[in-house]
Formats: C-alpha cells, sequence, structure tokens
C-alpha cells in the first residue's frame, strides 16, 4: 500500500468518483431493470464503504500523523457520499419498481430501501440538508472523540516496593527509573496486570483513575454534543429518540425491548451476583478490617484473590504457558480446522513493520487476507477489535480484516511476551470477528454480507471464545516457555473452574453500562449531564463503587459509534450460549463447526439473524443456554 496523504487522497477521491457515476447512471435511467439498478448500487456501495473503512483503519493505526488526518478528512467525504447515495429519490423509486429475481435480490431490495428511509430519503430538500449537516458534524464529532482518548496516554510513577503481586515479568519489564520509581502506563498491556495483581490498592484507584480521567474534560463535552445532535436526528427521521432509531431491526426491536432485556438478565443474574459479591466482600475484608464496598478498581484483582483462594487457581502460574507467538500460531491452526482457512504468508505492504499479513483460503479457493497489527505503539487505537480494510463480495472484491489489538510485543520484552488467560480470550473473541467477516465475505450482494440486527454482531465472536477454554485446545499449544512441558491438566481443571466465578458480577457491570448507553440515548438532552446519568444508574445498577472523581464515559470508545447498543454484547452472549449447545458432541466436533459455519457465519444479511440460528439448531432461540450458564 502507498501511505503519504497524498496518495490515500488521489486514491480514495477517485473510488468515491466511481461511485458517484454508478450513482447518476441509475438516477438518469431511473427504469425498473434489476440489472441497472442493483448490481450499480451495490458496486456503488461497496467502492464508497470500501473508502470509508480503509480510512476507519488508517486513521487509528497509521504512524504517521500525516496519513491519520488526511484519513480523517476523508471520513467526512465518505459521510457526505453515503449521505447522497441515500438520499437519492430517483434509487429509491427504481428500487421499488424492481422484480427481484430470488430471494436474495428480494432481500436486498427491502433491506437497501429501509436503510433509505431512515437515512430520510423521504424528507422535504430543507430535512435533508439538515440531515446531511447532522452527519458530518456528527463524524467530525466521533473523530475528535476517539483521537482525543487515543492520544491522551497517563501514568504513574510509583515507588518500586508498591509492585508487591506483580507476575515477574512485569517487573522485568518495567524498570526503576532514574528518580527512583517505576512508570505504569494506561496502556493495556501495563493496565490489566496491574488491575489484576497488584495488592495495592491504593495504587490501582490511582491507575484506574488515570484511566477514567483520559480525555477530560474535552470529551465529555463532545459526547454531550454528540448525544444532542443524535437526537435531534432521530427526530427529524420520525423516531422519538436515537435509541429508538437505532434498535429498529434489531433483536431487541426497540429502546423498551432493551429495556426489558437488560431487567431480565439483571434478575437471571441476581442469586448469583449475590453470591460472588460477598465472596468479593470477604477476601477484601480479610485485606482491609471493615470494608463495606467493594471499588470499580477492586474487583479484578479480588476475582483473582477469590480463585486463587478458594478454587486454588493463581492466573500468574498459567502466564508462562501462555507465550504471545505460541498463542498466536494456536489460534491460526485451530481456525483452520474447525472452519476449513488456510493462512499463508502475504506479500502486501502494510502501514507499520510490525504488522504481519496472512493470505486466506477457505476449502482450498482463495478468499482474502488478515492483517495482526497486535503490538501498542504510540498514535495507535488502545483497545482491541477487528477492523474492516476491505470489504467483499464475490466475484468482486475479497475480504481484508485486521485485528488491531495491544498485547505484549515479543520484539519490545527483554524476555518471552507473557499473555494472561484474559488476554487470550480477548484474541480469539476478536478472532471470531474476523472469521466472521471472511466467510459473509464471499456473497454476491455486499449490502447482505453484513447482519441487519447490530445486536447479533457479537454472537461469533463471543462462541469463539469459548474453545480457550477446551481442555484439548489448550493442551495442543499452552507449553511453559522455559520447560516446554505442556500445561498441567491440574492447571487446566482449575482454570475452567476459575473461570465460572465472576460472571454473575461481569454480567451485572455490563448491564449496568448497557442502561447508562441506553438512558444517555433515550432521554431529551437538552439538559443532559452524563456523569450524573452515570452515577444515577451505578447507585441501581452497578455491581462496584464507582471511582467520585473518575470519568470513565470521556473515554469510552463504544459511545459515538455503539451509543445507545452496548447492550449488544449481553443479547449476544445469549445467542453465542444458544450456538454452544449446538455443539452436543463437543467443541471440536469439526463437522458441526463447518455446519455452523455455512448456516449461520457465511449468511450475513441474507436472513434474519435468528432464522439463521433457528435452521443451525434446529429450534428458536430463547435464553434457556444463557441461563444454565448464568445459573
Amino acid at each position: 500500500m502507498t501511505d503519504t496523504p497524498a496518495a490515500l487522497v488521489e486514491r480514495s477521491r477517485r473510488t468515491l468518483r466511481e461511485a458517484e457515476a454508478l450513482v447518476e447512471r441509475i438516477e438518469r435511467t431511473a427504469g425498473s431493470d434489476r440489472a441497472a439498478v442493483l448490481e450499480p448500487f451495490d458496486q456503488a456501495w461497496l467502492l464508497s464503504t470500501t473508502v470509508g473503512l480503509e480510512c476507519g483503519l488508517l486513521k487509528e493505526v497509521h504512524p504517521d500523523p500525516g496519513v491519520r488526518k488526511a484519513a480523517e478528512d476523508l471520513s467526512v467525504e465518505v459521510t457526505r457520499f453515503g449521505t447522497r447515495l441515500h438520499h437519492s429519490r430517483p434509487l429509491y423509486d427504481a428500487l421499488e419498481r424492481v422484480a427481484p429475481a430470488d430471494a436474495d435480490e428480494a432481500r436486498l431490495v427491502d433491506v437497501v430501501r429501509h436503510d433509505m428511509k431512515n437515512a430520510g430519503v423521504e424528507l422535504d430538500d430543507e430535512g435533508r440538508r439538515r440531515v446531511l449537516a447532522l452527519r458530518e458534524e456528527l463524524t467530525d464529532l466521533a473523530q475528535d472523540f476517539q483521537r482525543h482518548g487515543r492520544d491522551d496516554v497517563r501514568a504513574i510513577e510509583i515507588a518500586p516496593d508498591r509492585l508487591a503481586g506483580m507476575p515477574e515479568d512485569f517487573i522485568r519489564d518495567h524498570p526503576v527509573g532514574a528518580n527512583g520509581r517505576v512508570r505504569i502506563t494506561t496502556d493495556y498491556p501495563d493496565y490489566f496486570p496491574f488491575m489484576d495483581y497488584a495488592d495495592d490498592a491504593a495504587a490501582r484507584q490511582e491507575l484506574h483513575r488515570e484511566l477514567s480521567n483520559r480525555a477530560t474534560p474535552v470529551n465529555l463535552e463532545i459526547l454531550t454534543t454528540l448525544i444532542r445532535r443524535k437526537h435531534e436526528l432521530a427526530g427529524l427521521l420520525g423516531y422519538p429518540s436515537w435509541a429508538e432509531y437505532q434498535t429498529d431491526r434489531t433483536i431487541a426491536g426497540s429502546a423498551a425491548g432493551v429495556r426489558s432485556f437488560l431487567k431480565e438478565v439483571a434478575e437471571i443474574a441476581r442469586p448469583r451476583v449475590r453470591r460472588e459479591t460477598e465472596q468479593l466482600l470477604a477476601a477484601k475484608r480479610r485485606r482491609e478490617p471493615g470494608a463495606t464496598a467493594i471499588g470499580d478498581w477492586d474487583r479484578r484483582y479480588l476475582e483473582q484473590k477469590v480463585k486463587a483462594d478458594e478454587i486454588g487457581f493463581d492466573a500468574r502460574d498459567a502466564r508462562p504457558y501462555l507465550e504471545y507467538d505460541a498463542v498466536r500460531r494456536a489460534i491460526l491452526d485451530l481456525n483452520s480446522e474447525l472452519f476449513g482457512i488456510e493462512f499463508a504468508r502475504s506479500a502486501f505492504t502494510p502501514w507499520h513493520p510490525s504488522v504481519e499479513t496472512f493470505e486466506v483460503a477457505i476449502d482450498g479457493a482463495h478468499s482474502g487476507r488478515i492483517s495482526l497489527d497486535m503490538h501498542p505503539r504510540a498514535g495507535k487505537y488502545k483497545h482491541a477489535a477487528n477492523f474492516g480494510y476491505q470489504p467483499g463480495a464475490g466475484g468482486r472484491q475479497e475480504t481484508h480484516s485486521v485485528l488491531v489489538c495491544n498485547f505484549p510485543d515479543p520484539n519490545a520484552s527483554t524476555g518471552p511476551a507473557l499473555m494472561d488467560h484474559s488476554e487470550v480470550v480477548t484474541y480469539f473473541h476478536e478472532f471470531g470477528h474476523l472469521v466472521h467477516s471472511l466467510m459473509r465475505g464471499r456473497l454476491r450482494w455486499g449490502r447482505l454480507a453484513r447482519p441487519v440486527e447490530f445486536d447479533f454482531i457479537e454472537a461469533p465472536s463471543q462462541f469463539l471464545e469459548q474453545w480457550i477454554f477446551d481442555p484439548s485446545v489448550l493442551r495442543r499449544f499452552a507449553r511453559h516457555v522455559r520447560t516446554g512441558e505442556p500445561i498441567p491438566e491440574g492447571m487446566v481443571a482449575k482454570l475452567r473452574e476459575a473461570r465460572d466465578f465472576g460472571r454473575g458480577v461481569d454480567q451485572q457491570r455490563m448491564a449496568f453500562m448497557s442502561m447508562v448507553s441506553l438512558e444517555l440515548h433515550d432521554r431529551d438532552p437538552r439538559d443532559l449531564d452524563v456523569m450524573k446519568v452515570w452515577h444515577e444508574i451505578a447507585r441501581e445498577w452497578s455491581p462496584t463503587e464507582m471511582d467520585p472523581e473518575g470519568h470513565f464515559p470521556a473515554s469510552w470508545t463504544h459511545m459515538p459509534g455503539y451509543a445507545s447498543m452496548y447492550y449488544t454484547y449481553q443479547e449476544s452472549k445469549t445467542v453465542a450460549e444458544s450456538l454452544s449447545s449446538g455443539f452436543t458432541h463437543g467443541l471440536m466436533d469439526v463437522a458441526q463447526a463447518r455446519r455452523y459455519r455455512d448456516i449461520v457465519l457465511a449468511q450475513g444479511g441474507r436472513k434474519p439473524a435468528l432464522a439463521l440460528v433457528e435452521e443451525f439448531l434446529g429450534r428458536p432461540h430463547d435464553l434457556s443456554a444463557f441461563r444454565r450458564w448464568l445459573g
């Protein structure tokens, strides 16, 4: 790839001009011939989406600030074209006249016309102009929000004796500085191990507060404006709130459906939350007699202590068996076996030398490529996500998906790059997104490669997480970094037992955050105070105490995109548990894995998501498997 700002701008604008020419051709003819409407529309959609995805990725990962800035600016142009495409009344009317040749074409027409109606195609000229202005402003605001969070890396500096409890490899990679202090940053390879293992509660709270206060106060102001503009846009499009707009055509169906779902999850979780909270508080009192509450900065640490004290599993003991390169090889090998994917080193030149790229073949047929951008660096996205880089459409363009994570870097460590098991779970989760994108990217119609129901999108990724707890999978690759001995069966058994502890509290915490995201976007925002809503809902829903000096929503990266739909993780989790119940002969049943690949993953948005799940299971999805999992 060419990675200068000028080259990116020239390439992107050329592609957008090609897309514009296709739309203009449809508008000139405005007939009902399916070939003259559906094919040029889908190609225009594919071209503009390709530009949008490339710019969306490069603004988060490219090492050159000039390229990141060019990608941000181009994203506004993509927004402008997307709005123009979906506001084309001649296209909208032509789609209504088309006689679909098959079920896929009928589905495409239905989905696209719904997209266009929800974009405001039926509004008058003044209304469409205001929609365009709002969408461009929202794009700018979202980019500012994400950039501020991405670039604000904070740190604490502490005395070496405050590292008590940290793994040896962590202490080795954090030497004492010239000032006699140790620097711990808010980047994930520092933050999560410190929150898991540091015995010093005050130091944990200090680091937690630094993470929670990134991009404040500016991002709280931006977030408030984002919410207000979305509320205005929803009103223009005929919805009472942004939450109602977003939840149209989802599994939940409406904001009220989400609220009901979250209340049901909380009710299912309540007995387990009560038991686990008592155990966590008892563990805290053994260290702080008289403690009455669990701070959010205590939760991960105390979960580790309960697992060690009551189950006999210390996650630090598993780290020497989970070296980054071995984990990466294992994920590729496992997905190759389960889903018929072959990975071969690619000649593709990425945006950074640390990025690995692989050509992908599915059942022997070349089907695209993947890139792995897995380690932290300055100016890079700070979390873990699967980014589209190039959308697939059968016979026209192959998928290119990119994992962007922040795991320990073998080339930056003074010893082996060891991972926590929770980081390996995250790796499997994000790889689940990647596999889903590869499978659905082979469909004929590019727009149908994307599931219609956004709250289904996390199900395949959460389902793939389950393989990392399978003993046969772990024993394949988890070998001690020094001795080469496989992970002991007893440790695997303890790991699986420890996995179960904390899921009630974790689900309640997710429900709390989901309710915050919903309420922020389902209320009249004129007098909105984001932190007031955060603490108000925390008092009723959060299983832990929030830091009164923290401002987590200011760097909550899901806010610009997911917005009211953070509940997607829990809705998708219920689906993932249903899918798991279909593997009655174990997760390594390759025949069943291929059925799942072909019936669910490869179908994209050709049918409603729950219809695909029902076809795979032979019965409708319900919450019974989720209830058993959380029981």
